[in-house]
């Protein structure tokens, strides 16, 4: 069981002083919103939660929070529902008719893809929705590295984006994070975790970009390679950005 949150003043420059500049610089959260985290049982969008729920308690903002779980297969959700009952979170779940390909090249991304339908069919009645994903500055890395290796192109997901034909805003609270950071204030917390795997977790191209990146992380050991990258996407100088000339 999950003990009750309490303040610390540790967790300041531990991690909420940079999800807050997250959330302030990207216009994240408005004052009355309520965040509906998207929990997938993992030590990320378990952590999320855990962060956000201390943030409604002892920071400025002022918000509602809800988890929603998408399931892909008949697993038990338990541990996830008992979770938020500690935090006092109201937890809705959808079920992911038919999941992706097993001989799909990319089946996390289809997979990504058909949770967000999933949960924008779930947010439907809202006006507007804020989604809270537990991506953070390691993903962003991989993606970066993913998009300019495989796909020849720069780029990476961005803090805060509008989904297209719904009112539904997806936001990103610990883009400034490192894994490393959340993945010792999940033990820290002593958070549980949902006992299933992903099937295409072992195997996908995620994986050996998520390995180059520790690699990476390993020597830039001062400041970290992932926030380095997070920095320099924040502070692209556009006037060396290659374009056509006529």
């Amino acid at each position: 069981m999950v003990e009750p949150i309490v303040y610390n003043r540790n967790f300041s420059k531990w991690f909420a002083k940079d999800v807050l500049r997250a959330i302030k610089k990207y216009h994240m959260i408005r004052e009355g919103d309520t965040v509906h985290v998207a929990l997938s049982g993992g030590k990320d969008s378990m952590t999320l939660l855990y962060i956000l729920s201390y943030l409604r308690q002892f920071s400025y903002l002022q918000f509602e929070l809800e988890a929603l779980h998408v399931k892909t297969t008949d697993y038990d959700t338990t541990v996830m529902q008992a979770y938020c009952r500690n935090l006092g979170v109201p937890y809705l779940e959808a079920v992911l008719r038919k999941g992706p390909d097993p001989e799909e090249d990319q089946p996390c991304y289809i997979c990504s893809r058909l949770k967000r339908g999933a949960l924008s069919e779930l947010l439907k009645q809202q006006r507007e929705s804020r989604v809270a994903y537990g991506h953070h500055a390691d993903d962003a890395a991989e993606t970066f590295l993913m998009n300019m290796i495989q796909n020849r192109k720069l780029g990476s997901f961005s803090p805060r984006v509008s989904v297209a034909g719904h009112p539904m805003v997806i936001i990103r609270p610990m883009i400034y994070l490192a894994e490393e950071t959340i993945r010792r204030l999940h033990a820290y917390a002593s958070l549980p975790l949902l006992d299933y795997r992903c099937p295409h977790e072992a195997t996908g191209l995620r994986k050996e970009f998520k390995e180059r990146v520790a690699g990476l992380d390993a020597y830039f050991n001062t400041t970290g390679f992932s926030r380095r990258v997070v920095d320099a996407i924040e502070n692209i100088d556009r006037t060396n950005i290659w374009s056509d000339v006529e």
